[in-house]
């Protein structure tokens, strides 16, 4: 990868070290300077908004969950195949990205999705392109998370699968984390799609997440403009044979809906540098596991799933609670993961090559180090373990580079839901990119990509509600030292 131009340049002019604050960009005139982080005045809207007229439909708000347990859906196991109606559809899309709980922060509403995003941003939008859905007529159609419905933006595609598509708005994110941001939208993508592919999973749609695709004619599909919002990845549902070709031929242009035009160019950039005219193949879905543990469905996991702020220290996991999730939240991934084990039974504290967990990297308590990394967020030092995707650049291009962060985001998504699944809680983390192959012993030119711990939570997050119904909560603070 070339850290001069395209996703490599970002990478390297967003990379944290230790003598620069995070909210502070780097001295480089392709970075903006003229933005305040944070800053009331400029506040982007959470959601994407379209012209009064355009063609609305209800989604069923009771959702037929099907029962399946959350980590059945994780370890691979088929699942009976149920018809793709409006309400198997809405119930998919309700346990991705609706919203479920909301909360009052400096005076303005914050909309807390299903799915977890950095620094609660959530700067995706959703779109589904239908075909032969029971209930919803061929067409793509946008999903308002906050009232269950689905919009109507774009006549029908070509092709036979319904198709999910994920865009990213840069600002929503940029506004807090500046450029840097861009890297966030994948990681939200990777976690949405964890939580959308295990509840399509879970009635037999045969998910296929595809990271490969010709991004112009998706943005015509979807009415995305390429600067201030860009799709960043696909699920495709398949048929009886697990096959059928992604609805993502335009039939024609989509309504572009409003967003603020506040534009990142380095972004822009970045995102140019990867584009492509081909479709690829699916991600492979990994190999069944062979036993699963016990636990609630996956629907009543999502609902129960948060983002950690506060885990205890002084508790440990059982070596089970490391073992099983990392191995059912790395099916088919190739990103290769560290894990830095603070407090887990049976397991010497130190750091460790994942799958390896037999021979210490580097032996003894890390925590404090760890700590640093994190930018003095607690939780990298309280959680019982912490789990580090990374890869070389050496092996990366400008596409690659955004499915790997895609890759990492949805381990994380996975780690997620098999902690919640078994007792346990887990919150994204990021880091300063400088320090990190030291800590794992690697070369300069490595990649970090996130980080997610998992440890006994403090406190029981309050399930969220059901569609249109989300529960009010009252936000707790992280610690940072």
């Amino acid at each position: 990868m070339n850290l001069d131009t395209g996703a490599g340049l970002l990478h390297r002019l967003t990379s944290y070290v230790p003598d620069r604050e995070w909210d502070v960009p780097v001295d480089d005139p392709r970075v903006r300077h003229d933005l305040t982080p944070n800053d009331p005045a400029t506040l982007p809207p959470p959601l994407k908004s379209y012209p009064d007229g355009l063609p609305r439909l209800p989604l069923p708000r009771e959702l037929p969950d099907p029962g399946i347990a959350a980590t059945a859906v994780l370890a691979g196991v088929a699942a009976a195949a149920l018809p793709l109606d409006a309400a198997q559809l809405g119930r998919v899309l309700f346990l991705g990205a609706g919203v479920v709980r909301t909360a009052e922060r400096d005076g303005r509403r914050i909309l807390f999705r299903a799915a977890g995003s950095a620094g609660a941003r959530f700067p995706l939008e959703i779109y589904a392109s239908t075909r032969g859905v029971a209930g919803i007529p061929d067409g793509v159609h946008w999903y308002d998370p906050e009232q269950h419905e689905l919009v109507t933006v774009g006549p029908a595609a070509t092709g036979t699968a319904t198709t999910v598509v994920i865009t990213g708005v840069p600002w929503r994110t940029g506004w807090r984390y500046a450029e840097r941001g861009w890297r966030h939208l994948y990681w939200d993508a990777g976690t949405v799609l964890a939580q959308l592919s295990a509840a399509a999973a879970s009635v037999g749609l045969m998910p296929q997440v595809r990271s490969l695709f010709p991004d112009a004619g998706v943005r015509t599909l979807v009415g995305a403009d390429g600067v201030h919002e860009y799709p960043l990845a696909l699920l495709v549902f398949g048929d009886g044979d697990g096959d059928g070709e992604p609805a993502i031929g335009p039939g024609g242009p989509a309504v572009p809906g409003r967003l603020p035009e506040v534009e990142l160019p380095l972004c822009t950039t970045a995102q140019r540098a990867g584009e492509s005219e081909d479709l690829g193949a699916p991600w492979p879905p990994g190999a069944e596991l062979p036993a699963h543990p016990p636990s609630g469905s996956l629907d009543e996991v999502i609902r129960r799933r948060g983002s950690q702020r506060r885990m205890d220290r002084t508790r440990t996991l059982p070596r089970t609670l490391l073992e099983w999730p990392m191995t059912a939240a790395l099916r088919g991934i190739r990103v290769p993961h560290w894990v830095a084990v603070h407090g887990v039974d049976g397991v010497a504290p130190g750091l460790y090559r994942w799958p390896d967990l037999a021979t210490p990297l580097r032996a003894g308590d890390l925590r404090d180090e760890l700590l640093r990394i994190a930018l003095g967020q607690e939780l990298a030092g309280d959680a019982a373990y912490v789990a580090i995707a990374a890869a070389p650049l050496s092996g990366l291009d400008d596409r690659g580079y955004r499915e790997a962060q895609l890759e990492a985001g949805l381990v994380e998504g996975r780690l997620h839901l098999a902690a919640y699944a078994l007792g346990a809680s887990a919150t994204g983390m990021t880091f300063l990119d400088s320090e990190v192959p030291g800590l794992l012993g690697e070369p300069g030119d490595l990649a970090t990509l996130i980080f997610t711990c998992v440890g006994v939570p403090q406190y029981a997050s309050r399930a969220g509600g059901g569609p249109g119904a989300p529960v009010e909560v009252r936000p707790v603070r992280p610690r940072v030292r």
